[in-house]
C-alpha cells in the first residue's frame, strides 16, 4: 500500500472529506482491495489492484487507488479515470468543495456547456485550484475569488454552476459580474445572490 495513504488519509480526515457530499469511507477503517477477475468492479477495466477510499453515497462510483500509484481513480458502473493526480490533491478537492458546497451563501446555476469566454473570464478573475475529473461531470473547475468560491461540473451537454460566499455582499457583488457570460445567458438558477 502506497505509504502516502497511510500518512495523509486518517480515519478523522475520511470521514471529513466524505462530508462534502454525504459519502461513505471506506479506508482506513476497512481494507477494501478491488482486484480484476473478483466479481463485480467498482472500477472497471483498471487493469490492476485498487485500494477503496470511499463509496458515493448512492453507490453509483468509488474512488480509490491503485496498488501501484498514488493517484485517485474514481470508477462507476462502465468505467474508471483519474479523479485526481494525487492524494493529496483528492483531498484537497473534497475539504474545497465541502466549503463550497456547505456554504450558507451559496447559488447554483445550470447552464448551458462550458464556453471558452466564460471559461476565460474565469481564468482572468480568478485563482484557480485544484482540477478534478469524472465525478460529477467529465471534469470539475475550482475557482476563488476573495471570499467566493466558484465550483463548476462541466459535462458535455451541460455545465453546472456552484458559487459561494462566506457573506451575502461578496456573492452579490461576484455573481453580478457573470450576467453576461454567454454559458450564463439562459442558465437556471437556485438560490439568491
Amino acid at each position: 500500500m502506497p505509504g502516502v495513504i497511510e500518512r495523509l488519509l486518517t480515519a478523522e480526515v475520511a470521514r471529513e472529506i466524505a462530508r462534502a457530499y454525504g459519502d461513505r469511507p471506506i479506508y482506513p477503517e476497512q481494507i477494501v482491495i478491488d482486484s480484476p477477475g473478483r466479481g463485480p468492479r467498482r472500477f472497471p477495466g483498471w487493469p490492476g489492484p485498487v485500494l477503496v477510499l470511499a463509496d458515493e453515497n448512492q453507490r453509483g462510483c468509488s474512488w480509490g487507488v491503485p496498488l501501484d500509484g498514488t493517484h485517485v481513480l474514481v470508477g462507476g458502473e462502465r468505467t474508471t479515470v483519474t479523479y485526481a493526480a494525487s492524494v493529496e490533491d483528492f483531498i484537497v478537492a473534497r475539504r474545497w468543495d465541502n466549503q463550497c458546497v456547505n456554504s450558507a451563501f451559496c447559488v447554483a446555476a445550470q447552464a448551458a456547456p462550458l464556453d471558452e469566454a466564460s471559461f476565460g473570464y474565469l481564468r482572468a478573475h480568478c485563482t484557480p485550484s485544484v482540477t478534478t475529473q469524472g465525478w460529477p461531470g467529465d471534469r470539475q473547475y475550482r475557482f476563488e475569488h476573495p471570499d467566493v468560491r466558484v465550483l463548476l461540473w462541466s459535462d458535455t451537454g451541460q455545465c453546472d454552476w456552484l458559487i459561494s460566499a462566506a457573506t451575502e455582499v461578496p456573492l452579490r457583488k461576484f455573481t453580478a459580474g457573470l450576467a453576461g457570460l454567454p454559458s450564463l445567458r439562459t442558465a437556471r438558477w437556485a438560490g439568491e445572490a
